[in-house]
């Protein structure tokens, strides 16, 4: 039997039960940031990744509905982002 480096065991472990989540929330919140640049993501905070629905909470209804009217746009970034994710839908709050 060979030894395993710690970050081997590591990943095989946050890739098992109960860590998708987690580690899709992550993923999410690393290419938001990206996709939408700092302003955005200031006024912004994901709330949730469940059913390919991504629920973002806004700072204010002023930048609920401009954010809104960009849904699909980021949609398609994102999907480009993070393809594995399935990311179908945004519902801003």
């Amino acid at each position: 039997m060979t030894a395993k480096h710690l970050k081997q065991i590591l990943d095989e472990y946050l890739k098992g039960d109960g860590f998708e989540e987690i580690n899709n929330t992550i993923s999410i919140q690393s290419a938001w940031e990206k996709v939408v640049g700092k302003l955005i993501n200031k006024n912004t905070e994901i709330k949730s990744f469940k059913n390919q629905t991504i629920i973002i909470k806004t700072s204010n209804p002023i930048w609920c509905n401009e954010l809104s009217l960009q849904k699909q746009i980021f949609i398609e970034k994102l999907q480009k982002a993070e393809p594995g994710l399935n990311i179908n839908k945004i519902i801003f709050k």
